[in-house]
Order: C-alpha cells, then structure tokens, then sequence
C-alpha cells in the first residue's frame, strides 16, 4: 500500500480511473450501434467512445486528455456549486389560476381556491430580496425577479406595485398565460421594460385549446393571440409553448405562426410529468425528437429567407 500525506491511497494515484482515487467513468449503454458513453458524474464530463474498445487505445486516449483537463474540470463545478451568487428569483404572488389547462403541474384545489398575496407583503418580500442582494455586493447586471404562477396577473395590483417601487433594484419579467393583458397592462409592462413570456400550444384554436381551457371548458387562444399582436415588436417577449400529444405534429405551424408574429424567442418545452394530466400527455422521446428537429430546421429556413430569427431558447431542456 502506498501512503499519501500519511494516508492510505490507491496505488493508481489517480492516473486510471474506476480505481477509488481518481475519477469514476460510468459506462452508459446509449443503443447506439457505434458508440457508447463514458460519464464523471463528479464533472459532468462526457465522452463518446466505439463500442467493443473496453481498456482500448481510443478509450485511454480519451481519459489521458481528459485526466490533464480533470482539476480544472472540477473548479469549474465547485464554483458553480458554492462560488456562484444567485442571479434571480421566481416569486408566485398568488396560488390561483383563471384556466386549467389539462397537463398543469400545480394541484387543481390550490389553482381554485388558493391565496393571493397582498400588495403590502409582497413589498416587503422584494425589500428583503433587494436588501439580500446588495449584502452579497455582486456586480454586473440588475439581478432578477420573475413573476411566475399559477397566474400572476391575478395578483396585477400587487405585481404592478413591486415593478414601480423596485424599478431601480431588479429587471422583472412576467410569465403569463396572456388572457388577463388588457391594453392598460400592455402599457404599463412595455412602459418599464418588464420581460414578458406568454403561453400558446398551438397555431390554431382547435390545437391550442385542447390542453388550456378556463374551468368552464372554454378555449382562450384568441385572446392570447390578440395580446401577442398588440406586443408585436417588443424585443422583451417570448412564448412558450408546452408540447404535449395533442400539439406535436403542429410544431412546425406553431414556428411559422409565431415568425409571423414577429414573437423573437421562443421555448418548446416538453410537458413536465408532475402530475398525472402531464404523464397522460407525454410523448415518447423517439417520437418528440424528430417533430421538434423539424420545427428547428424550420426556424432556420425563415432566417434564411426574411433574416428574421426566431430563437428557440431552451435546446439543452430537450437534450
């Protein structure tokens, strides 16, 4: 046995791995005829390696060049662990939703009968955000507050109130599902600058309204639409559109509906399976991948041809 510092250590000295000191490179079976995958959960490194080469040259030349780079590999992460400040914070200001849409995460008694918070509360709150935030002294940008739901817009007193108050202290945005933006919310969001991210799953009602209903059963995709047309132009707008069953094959129509619209960014999100209503409606991986490929590939055809982009924001969610 060999002592390091007085301490038992692995003969390896960390120079091979899977040795008990040094890195730990997990094989993953990724039903690739060619390739499998070798993972450091350690540093979130990965590598792609041939098939049938277990302790082969491709294979130890991969963790050679990867043993040199490992210690700033692992810096790199304990700063993103302990080093980095946070840069924002989501804030519900109320429990409650004006829709139910078929696939929500949030229980149904909370959306129907929870609280709301009063404007004086959550004053207070962002005090003591903005007061946390100037103890930690970080430079750089604004840090920022996301109103997130249930639907914020319920609570558009409070909210309102907390934008004018901390203007100076935080950027805002507003994540909505778009049918409480009358015009007088329109010009006070686009006023200040506030971020706002709306909701749509699809490019037509009969698509967009089979998964985001009122509690009465009724679609709300025009009202949705008449808000993105009223925003058309402002650079701090983006859509998200949860994909599901009911919308996949339209994805490509929902690229061209919201090019159209002028809408900048967009996000494709495959629908969280927190509850049941999600888990009925996801689709299989396999199937997903090559509909949200397309509507991809159909972005970039529209840059190409009107030099406008639509930016789908979220690739590394569907990876």
């Amino acid at each position: 046995m060999i002592l390091t510092q007085g301490r038992p250590a692995a003969s390896s000295r960390g120079h091979l791995a899977n040795t008990g000191n040094g890195p730990r490179l997990q094989v993953l079976d990724i039903r690739h005829r060619r390739y499998r995958a070798l993972v450091d959960p350690d540093t979130a490194f990965w590598a792609l390696v041939p098939n049938g080469e277990s302790g082969g040259a491709r294979e130890r030349g991969v963790l050679a060049r990867y043993l040199r780079r490992r210690p700033a590999f692992l810096r790199e992460m304990e700063t993103l662990r302990f080093g980095v400040s946070p840069a924002a914070v989501y804030v519900n200001p109320t429990e409650r939703c004006n829709l139910d849409c078929a696939y929500c995460y949030l229980p149904g008694t909370l959306r129907r009968t929870g609280l709301h918070m009063p404007p004086d509360r959550l004053i207070e709150a962002l005090g003591l955000l903005r007061d946390f935030f100037r103890d930690r002294g970080t430079e750089g940008p604004k840090p920022q507050i996301i109103f997130h739901g249930s639907e914020p817009l319920l609570a558009k007193r409070a909210i309102f109130s907390g934008i004018d108050r901390f203007g100076g202290d935080f950027r805002f945005g507003i994540q909505t599902n778009g049918t409480l933006l009358d015009d007088k919310a329109i010009a006070f969001i686009t006023s200040r600058g506030v971020g706002l991210g709306l909701s749509l799953d699809g490019a037509s009602a009969g698509v967009a309204d089979r998964t985001r209903r009122t509690w009465a059963g009724r679609g709300m995709f025009p009202q949705v639409v008449r808000a993105l047309g009223k925003l058309r132009g402002y650079p701090n707008t983006n859509v998200i559109c949860t994909v599901t069953r009911e919308n996949l094959r339209d994805l490509t129509r929902v690229v061209d509906f919201l090019h159209a619209l002028e809408v900048p960014t967009c996000m494709l999100n495959p629908v969280r399976c927190t509850r049941p209503g999600g888990r009925d409606l996801k689709p299989a991986d396999h199937v997903l991948a090559p509909q949200y490929l397309k509507a991809l590939d159909r972005t970039h055809a529209l840059y190409r041809r009107t030099g406008r982009k639509l930016v789908v924001a979220n690739f590394a969610n569907v990876l």
